[in-house]
């Protein structure tokens, strides 16, 4: 896992945090990926990533903001292993940090942020954290593996290096690669157990000796796979002014 048994995060009860997606649209259901709830201000928001509904990056149909409340059935959040234990999405929250236009060109964030029409307090909201992460620091992913099994993973902050993959945001390193559909929409943590972003998407780059990246059509002598995720910081989604 990673962290040291006496580290906050050991003491979480991170069932309780890191929830399933369910939601229904006019075109159809989407029953993948995570979510997480956030305390803000007085209030609890829920946290996910953007590739379930498409950005200007995403191929095929993007559902756009403005079309959101009348393409949108319902979305709920709930318990892996207990559907029961719920809450139920209402409103996008803060739609002008998600999408903007600027003339003819669209600037698409990679996360989504919503009210809650249904709470529950059986669940619990983690504490968002807004500051910047700095290279190296450690920090942690939360969510499933291939078999659903809770995971907490390790990730070391990497400042890219113009690799075309990487996007200005967190980018984390990890011993292993993340079983995608599992880990989209994840909370990433500190030790504290407070959430610094969320996981966008994972990749793996292939590297020679050298370390410079090359094709994996074919196996190269002492090339080696590197695992990386892209995520959203807090400090993005809630802005950097952000006062609890």
């Amino acid at each position: 896992m990673g962290q040291n048994i006496e580290d906050p995060i050991s003491f979480i009860q991170w069932k309780k945090v890191v929830l399933s997606n369910d939601a229904e649209f006019t075109d159809g259901k989407m029953d993948w990926g995570l979510g997480f709830l956030i305390k803000y201000k007085n209030d609890t928001i829920a946290c996910t990533a953007r590739d379930f509904t498409g950005t200007t990056y995403t191929r095929g149909k993007m559902l756009y903001i403005k079309d959101f409340g009348k393409e949108m059935k319902y979305w709920r959040m709930y318990v892996s292993d207990d559907p029961t234990q719920k809450v139920v999405l209402d409103t996008l929250f803060m739609k002008d940090k998600i999408e903007k236009k600027y003339s003819i060109f669209l600037y698409s964030a990679y996360f989504l942020t919503f009210s809650l029409k249904q709470k529950n307090k059986n669940l619990i909201p983690l504490e968002p954290d807004i500051r910047k992460t700095a290279n190296k620091d450690t920090l942690y992913i939360v969510g499933y593996d291939k078999d659903h099994n809770l995971k907490i993973v390790r990730g070391i902050v990497e400042t890219p290096l113009n690799e075309k993959y990487s996007e200005p945001e967190i980018r984390l390193q990890t011993d292993v690669f993340l079983y995608y559909s599992n880990f989209v929409g994840a909370p990433i943590v500190d030790k504290n157990g407070k959430v610094v972003g969320l996981v966008n998407r994972a990749y793996d780059l292939y590297k020679n000796t050298k370390g410079r990246i090359i094709n994996d059509d074919k196996e190269v002598a002492g090339a080696h796979y590197e695992y990386f995720i892209n995520g959203t910081s807090m400090r993005s989604i809630l802005g950097k002014d952000y006062q609890k």
